[in-house]
């Protein structure tokens, strides 16, 4: 698009992190955004802080609640009458051994990191296509959803390999239809995000206690490279260059191709799975 100047975006998860920071990016680029979270306090903050903030409106948003969802997007239709950009991005992270994550562990990252998406395709992109206008949704996978299964991380990297799959559908669905709407799938690596401190958000008697000290050094780790990883902003920099490009594949970061590639030749010579530490360069 030649200028996003008055143009709408829609970003979920947008209190913190990734989200905060594709919020500050479209106010920048002179774009009206609607920016939900479940954290009142971070969008309040985020109201604070950001140039363009009457531009901005704030809405506490779970996106596991699909009545939610479809209620966000009925009054943004309302006011506004188009999304230009929708930006699925609410993610949480739950790490350790898959057998001993509770069920509830699990139906939270489904709940939010698939289902999240999966509502805000059903109840945007039927009214996108009927706005007559430009339209982009732009789905948050992660390099996770590209690699193989780590170590203690197939909640989150399980979850995320759906919303992959599903954006993929989505590019495919969508350009059978007449309507200009596209999709994109994000895929961040390292960036400096709240996201192993997601269980921040969940009553104090459900969040993770890992269970053994190997999982708790690969959690710090891990958490420790994400902390000092792309600041967020840079990063939306980044991937406003990918959607202007018409990508569908949004990889601001490929220092992590050949990760994916090593995956890809596992798969074609049928040798067993190499470690995320493997393909690190970390052993």
């Amino acid at each position: 698009m030649d200028s996003w100047q008055g143009q709408v975006a829609v970003v979920t998860g947008a209190a913190s992190g990734i989200g905060r920071g594709l919020a500050r990016h479209c106010l920048g680029l002179g774009m009206t955004v609607i920016a939900t979270d479940v954290d009142g306090a971070g969008l309040d903050d985020l109201s604070r802080s950001c140039d363009g903030a009457a531009r901005l409106a704030t809405h506490i948003v779970d996106v596991s609640d699909e009545a939610a969802v479809e209620a966000l997007a009925q009054r943004v239709f309302d006011q506004h009458g188009r999304v230009n950009l929708l930006f699925n991005n609410a993610g949480v992270l739950v790490d350790g051994k898959s057998w001993e994550r509770s069920s509830r562990d699990w139906r939270w990252l489904l709940d939010v990191n698939v289902m999240g998406v999966v509502h805000g395709i059903r109840a945007f992109v039927p009214r996108m296509l009927k706005q007559g206008e430009a339209a982009r949704v732009v789905n948050t996978s992660s390099i996770g959803g590209l690699l193989g299964g780590g170590a203690y991380m197939a909640l989150y990297q399980g979850t995320k390999h759906m919303v992959t799959a599903i954006s993929e559908s989505l590019f495919q669905e969508l350009a059978l239809e007449p309507e200009p709407v596209s999709v994109s799938v994000l895929c961040p690596a390292e960036v400096a995000t709240g996201i192993w401190e997601s269980d921040r958000l969940r009553p104090e008697a459900e969040r993770n206690v890992l269970g053994s000290e190997a999982e708790q050094q690969t959690h710090d780790m891990i958490a420790q490279g994400v902390a000092a990883g792309l600041n967020c902003d840079e990063f939306s920099q980044r991937v406003f260059e990918g959607i202007d490009a018409g990508k569908f594949w949004l990889l601001p970061q490929p220092d992590f191709k050949p990760m994916f590639a090593a995956r890809t030749e596992s798969i074609m010579d049928e040798t067993q799975p190499r470690s995320m530490m493997e393909l690190l360069g970390l052993r």
